[in-house]
């Protein structure tokens, strides 16, 4: 009996120690998707769905004039195409519909945007057009990132730049 007594008690605490460790750990989850929400909640957001690169606009129509597809790249659902005048210019097209989901911009300077962000400029023209709700990363030695997002359309433009000078454009859509 006395051996049972003691049994008891050893499970009786074992039990309490579980469920102290199991609150501390609902609490560190909690706390976590609570900073998660914050952060997600008061993040910046830009309008870019005016944003144009050499006259093409996310999410609309992709006219295959003037472009070729890129074989180097395969990608499931996604075709991509280079310009024929431009072959630093990338276009992501979704197969299904045909719709512009993508841009890539290198080293062509001949390309221009409707934000004064075009290949060479300053960063700062940019950030003067498109305003200050941006994110700015370090991206390896000597490259830099602005990352303007659109959480009411799903864009998001990413500008690399040396130099204070833009090296390459990305801006995608969902």
């Amino acid at each position: 009996m006395l051996y049972l007594n003691k049994y008891k008690e050893r499970v009786t605490s074992v039990r309490i120690q579980n469920r102290w460790v199991v609150f501390i750990l609902f609490l560190i989850c909690s706390f976590g998707v609570l900073i998660g929400l914050y952060q997600y909640r008061h993040a910046k957001t830009v309008d870019l769905s005016n944003l144009e690169i050499n006259d093409i606009k996310l999410n609309e129509k992709f006219d295959k004039k003037g472009y070729e597809v890129n074989k180097k790249i395969k990608f499931d659902r996604f075709k991509f195409y280079n310009s024929k005048a431009h072959p630093d210019l990338t276009v992501k097209v979704r197969e299904k519909d045909n719709i512009v989901k993508g841009i890539i911009l290198v080293r062509d300077e001949k390309i221009h945007t409707n934000f004064d962000g075009e290949i060479g400029s300053p960063i700062n023209n940019a950030i003067e057009n498109l305003g200050f709700g941006y994110k700015r990363t370090k991206v390896g030695n000597d490259f830099s990132s602005v990352k303007y997002i659109d959480r009411d359309n799903h864009l998001k433009l990413n500008l690399l730049y040396q130099d204070l000078e833009i090296k390459r454009i990305e801006f995608f859509s969902k």
